[in-house]
């Protein structure tokens, strides 16, 4: 098992947050408010909690500027969820002021219905594999450290016959994952929102099952 010390979950938290400065849905829901980077660091620290208490954070050879987070849905547990969910709107609280929470709340009814994690109950009925974050640092951009993260979950999913899902709001995202075999199967849109929601799945491999 990893071992995570304050300064590995540190470094992890800060490139989750500059990775996503630039994510659609993350630009919308911090629109207009004064103190979204400190916010934005501060749930990236709380997801990273709730990941490794899910043992579902990898690191790169253990490099904490390269990361992936992914649950076997077996393993996936609502209440541990609803714990961070908690966590991530008392930090909120705590931290903006109250024109930033107004601010917040009023940008956060306006993307609620392109984010949705229950899409794949409309395509897959059993078990699946969900990889919730993908982030590699900028100084390891072009090294192969995204494909040296995705590859390994994916000959694993393959050698156990199950799907893999992921959904982003990033339209760059979707002919990365394309490449290494994920189908766009649903798009979630919007009347109050330009942001949208890309679910894909990429079903097992045949040629590797064993």
């Amino acid at each position: 098992m990893e071992m995570f010390d304050k300064n590995k979950i540190e470094t992890v938290a800060k490139v989750m947050a500059d990775s996503f400065k630039t994510d659609p849905l993350n630009q919308a829901l911090l629109n207009g408010l004064t103190g979204k980077n400190e916010l934005l660091h501060a749930h990236s620290l709380i997801h990273i909690d709730n990941a490794i208490r899910a043992n579902s954070l990898q690191l790169l050879d253990g490099n904490p500027k390269a990361f992936l987070v992914g649950l076997d849905s077996d393993d996936e547990s609502v209440l541990r969820d609803i714990r961070m969910v908690i966590k991530v709107y008392l930090k909120t609280f705590r931290i903006l002021s109250w024109q930033d929470i107004k601010t917040i709340l009023s940008n956060n009814k306006k993307v609620k219905n392109v984010v949705n994690f229950k899409w794949q109950k409309e395509f897959i009925n059993d078990r699946y594999y969900r990889i919730k974050i993908v982030a590699v640092d900028k100084e390891l951009k072009g090294t192969g450290a995204f494909r040296r993260l995705v590859t390994p979950v994916l000959d694993h999913c393959d050698k156990s016959n199950i799907p893999v899902v992921l959904e982003t709001h990033n339209n760059n995202n979707v002919g990365l994952y394309e490449h290494f075999g994920f189908e766009l199967v649903k798009t979630i849109e919007s009347d109050n929102t330009d942001v949208k929601q890309y679910c894909m799945i990429r079903y097992p491999d045949d040629s590797k099952m064993k």
